[in-house]
């Protein structure tokens, strides 16, 4: 299997997902900045930095949310001089990953992107890909359970409050890795274990609100939509929480599919993407003959242009010169292969040209024949029958005049190395 690795564009961070040569997922390196929303750029940074690396994957996929972000991405890409670069919108993306493992009776799905800032929500037949409904709304996100926490911890009095930008950033991080815990613990506490700093029935009777806003969102666009949903898949970081997917399950009525690291999963859909595409396509295939081949290819086709013309050449000038010979005189003419040329001032024979007959061909130089022996050629026919014809009409040559061909200096190659 290829390694490929895909990246996501988040509201407040770049996630990165690679598949290696025996299909294993690994995180990618973390391009989280929590003070200010990535922009195009910065994924093409990210991308220029991957391919830079000395295990630089062989496929590369970049998941857009829209398409002025897509244009904008690929412009990026470019002036980062990066190419072959697979780009898919995140719907896609995102079925691309979780398409392998969903029933098959699980048609058309309500895609749950909870997110940093809002939650995407997005009713799509799985086969096709085709988008029935969608909608975002801001009544759950990620940043208002980080607020959450934010305020118990300040609440307790545990730390004091932020005096400057890092120490806010230092807190916001804090209150975010609380949140992850209660996700899979039922409380979180200090290392030491001795102070307790949430417990989770806590904390989701301050986020039931919010998470049943979410649900009902779900439900109502659901109802609008062309094909009511069968289930629904909730991705993003906010997808662990646990009171998310039991709310979506009280309100819809649904199964709610929540997959492993359902983070990952939108940066991974462009990996899988990428090594899809680049899979299907067919490498151009290079030549590796030594150089004096390649070399003899291309003089074969110019020299046997060269012989052709010579040889219709040839052709004309032997049509000109010598006459039509019949079928009794090609024997005389074997017989006469040791005859002298022709002189180039022609004697005239003493036999009288009849007038039906066509001139007589340049006489030779030989001695008259005598009476015992044969003629030393024989002269034509005043009505020659020619033999029947073949079924299919021949088309005489042409008569091409003699061309002298100009002499083509061939260039000086380089003394091999051997």
């Amino acid at each position: 299997m290829r390694s490929s690795e895909g990246v996501s564009l988040g509201t407040c961070g770049i996630r990165t997902a690679r598949t290696t040569e025996d299909g294993a997922w690994t995180d990618g390196t973390p391009f989280d900045d929590w003070q200010l929303a990535p922009s195009a750029q910065d994924a093409a940074r990210v991308v220029r930095s991957i391919v830079d690396r000395p295990d630089a994957p062989q496929s590369l996929g970049v998941a857009y949310r829209s398409p002025e972000e897509r244009a904008d991405i690929a412009a990026a890409l470019s002036e980062e001089y990066v190419s072959d670069v697979h780009l898919i919108d995140e719907t896609g993306a995102a079925l691309e990953y979780l398409r392998p493992g969903l029933p098959t009776h699980h048609r058309t799905i309500a895609l749950f992107d909870a997110g940093a800032t809002g939650v995407d929500i997005d009713i799509v037949d799985v086969e096709s890909g085709r988008s029935y409904g969608s909608m975002r709304t801001t009544a759950m996100s990620g940043m208002t359970f980080d607020a959450v926490v934010r305020e118990h911890i300040l609440g307790l009095g545990i730390v004091r409050a932020p005096q400057s930008a890092d120490e806010d950033s230092a807190l916001t991080a804090f209150c975010r890795g609380i949140k992850e815990a209660l996700s899979s613990h039922r409380t979180a506490s200090t290392p030491d274990g001795e102070h307790v700093l949430l417990e989770r029935h806590i904390f989701e009777l301050s986020i039931a609100r919010s998470t049943e806003q979410a649900a009902a969102a779900v439900r109502q666009l659901g109802l609008e939509a062309e094909f009511y949903p069968d289930a629904v898949v909730a991705i993003g970081g906010t997808a662990n929480v646990p009171l998310v997917r039991a709310t979506l399950e009280r309100f819809l009525q649904l199964p709610v599919i929540v997959p492993d690291r359902p983070e990952q999963v939108i940066a991974g859909g462009a990996a899988i993407h990428a090594t899809r595409v680049d899979a299907a396509h067919v490498p151009p295939l290079v030549s590796h003959r030594p150089a004096l081949t390649r070399l003899g290819m291309i003089a074969l086709p110019i020299a046997g242009v060269i012989a052709t013309i010579g040889l219709f050449t040839a052709l004309g000038t032997s049509n000109e010169s010598q006459p039509m010979s019949t079928p009794a005189s090609v024997g005389e003419t074997i017989r006469q292969t040791t005859t002298p040329p022709a002189t180039t001032t022609p004697t005239s024979t003493s036999a009288p040209p009849t007038t039906s007959a066509p001139p007589p061909p340049p006489p030779t130089t030989s001695a008259p024949p005598t009476a015992a022996e044969p003629a030393p050629y024989v002269q034509y026919q005043p009505h020659y029958y020619p033999p029947a014809p073949a079924p299919a009409p021949t088309v005489p040559l042409p008569q091409i005049p003699g061309v002298q061909m100009p002499v083509i200096p061939l260039p000086v190659l380089p003394r091999l190395p051997f």
